[in-house]
């Protein structure tokens, strides 16, 4: 969206174009963001020459927005003559054709108009580029003053709202927001709440694929177990339901009953990108499957966990919407016990009649490509692994207390990894809020997995990820570590003294500094 002025660094013309000042105005009245500008436009009369009075106009020609560089006009001939359209899209067509039917009496014809600069003088050649005056000497091109009317839509979100808000709020207008699908999802500071109706009416205004605009009104997770937030819509239409594309798949859910974040596109590609075809990965807080839903796509065999009954009803018809229900699993319930009742049954299932899955080959079919059935390839044979290769634990602010989980979930199975088969245990992708940043954050983060998993990591073992910045004292982080044997096949033993803070935390690190 274009929010410059027409000339970089021309007060003149900033001014000029800029729309009224309503500071008084707390509910947008359209009608009052009107104004004419006395502007110089440059009548072409021969069109095939168009291209070359555009560049002899040089960097003299209006490139608001709107008009593109040319504006159609309506001319009266004094002698008469048939009606003329020059090159004129459909739609500009029937507005200048209704225009010139209330006047039938005179007859008009349609010519394009090259908007102008304030500077260009049409009766001082002197303000003229050269170039552009030998297309006047040769009749090719006329110079005249023409006054610009302009509207509420011909100025985009900033120049509106800072005609709107008061001064002192200018330095910090809110400008960005999370967009779900065509959901507009603000978190408007407090001094800037008087105007929230305005602020979205005009984002609502000027971005045609937004439908719906909300405020959050309180941190994700405050109230809600299941990472939801209260929010307020305040403009456009009153639903919440969104589509949303993401990693080649299409999502559906209810964005207020559930956790999503379009700005972890990157972190669930990047991921996803570490499965491999055959692998199976059990994902502990799955939402509504951004990371499962891809991932079964790569054939991938995932079982997809999530507490909110919501997310769990949205997960299963993505599932189906993205035809991907031979490799993804839906479950719902605590992830505690998911993650030690999963890698007993995903066991049980891959020694079963039921652990393999069959995948016909793709074959294009063509009035030419008429394969007999007897002669087609045979499907591709998925057997179920019997192990997981990894675990997916998006939730920042609690995984991390999920991990003692891991303790001693193996135990009894330690004959299905090394060094009695080739097979390793699994990687943990743990997605984790800290107060502070990189090196100590690593410290502080290694510190809280150790005192989890009742096992002492350092930060060699730790693969530390900055994921992104989600508020002045909060960063997200990605920990990734193997499963250490000591943990997966630990005994009775392995838990003594897990409650205890046998390993104490930095000290000064706020506990509140982990809550979403």
């Amino acid at each position: 969206m274009d929010t410059s002025s027409p000339h970089p660094g021309d007060d003149m013309a900033s001014r000029l174009f800029s729309p009224p000042i309503q500071r008084a105005m707390r509910t947008l009245d359209r009608s009052l963001f009107r104004k004419t500008v006395p502007i110089s436009g440059a009548i072409v009369h021969t069109p095939s020459k168009m291209e070359a009075i555009r560049k002899a106009c040089e960097n003299n020609i209006l490139t608001r927005a709107k008009y593109k560089g040319t504006i159609l006009v309506k001319l009266e001939k004094s002698t008469g003559g048939k009606l003329e359209y020059v090159h004129v899209k459909k739609e500009m067509k029937a507005e200048m054709k209704a225009v010139m039917e209330q006047d039938p009496e005179k007859v008009y014809e349609v010519k394009k108009l090259i908007p102008l600069h304030p500077r260009i003088i049409p009766k001082d050649l002197s303000t003229v580029p050269f170039a552009l005056r030998a297309f006047i000497d040769s009749k090719d091109v006329d110079l005249i003053p023409y006054n610009l009317k302009m509207e509420y839509d011909d100025w985009d979100y900033y120049e509106i709202i800072t005609s709107i808000l008061p001064e002192d709020l200018l330095e910090e207008v809110p400008s960005g927001y999370t967009l779900t699908g065509d959901i507009a999802h603000l978190n408007l500071r407090e001094a800037y709440l008087p105007y929230k109706q305005i602020i979205a009416q005009v984002i609502l205004d000027k971005n045609p694929i937004i439908k719906t605009v909300i405020n959050k009104t309180e941190e994700v997770g405050v109230t809600s177990e299941f990472r939801t937030f209260d929010m307020e819509i305040l403009a456009g239409e009153p639903k919440t339901e969104v589509e949303v594309s993401e990693s080649g798949c299409r999502f559906k859910f209810d964005f207020a009953k559930v956790y999503w974040n379009s700005r972890l596109e990157t972190e669930h590609n990047r991921i996803i990108k570490t499965f491999k075809e055959g692998e199976a990965v059990a994902d502990v807080m799955a939402g509504v499957g951004p990371f499962a839903i891809p991932a079964g796509k790569k054939k991938v065999y995932v079982w997809a966990n999530d507490l909110n009954p919501e997310s769990y009803k949205a997960m299963v018809s993505n599932i189906e919407r993205n035809k991907v229900g031979n490799f993804v699993m839906a479950h719902n319930e605590d992830g505690r016990d998911f993650i030690r009742r999963s890698v007993k049954d995903l066991y049980k299932l891959s020694q079963s009649k039921w652990g393999k899955i069959l995948v016909p080959p793709k074959i294009k079919y063509s009035r030419s490509n008429q394969t007999p059935f007897d002669q087609r390839p045979p499907p591709a044979v998925y057997r179920v692994p019997p192990t997981f290769n990894h675990f997916v634990m998006n939730l920042p602010a609690t995984a991390v207390e999920f991990l003692d989980a891991f303790i001693g979930v193996y135990t009894g199975m330690e004959g299905l990894f090394e060094p009695y088969t080739k097979t390793k245990l699994p990687i943990i992708h743990l997605h984790i809020f800290d107060a502070r940043e990189y090196e100590d954050a690593h410290l502080s983060i290694c510190q809280r997995i150790t005192k989890h998993i009742n096992y002492k990591m350092t930060t060699e073992d730790i693969e530390f990820r900055d994921i992104r910045l989600v508020s002045p004292r909060k960063r997200m982080y990605c920990a990734t570590f193997r499963l250490p044997p000591e943990v997966a096949f630990a005994g009775e033993e392995g838990r003594q003294g897990l409650e205890e803070d046998q390993y104490s935390e930095t000290p000064g690190l706020e506990a509140n500094a982990w809550v979403s």
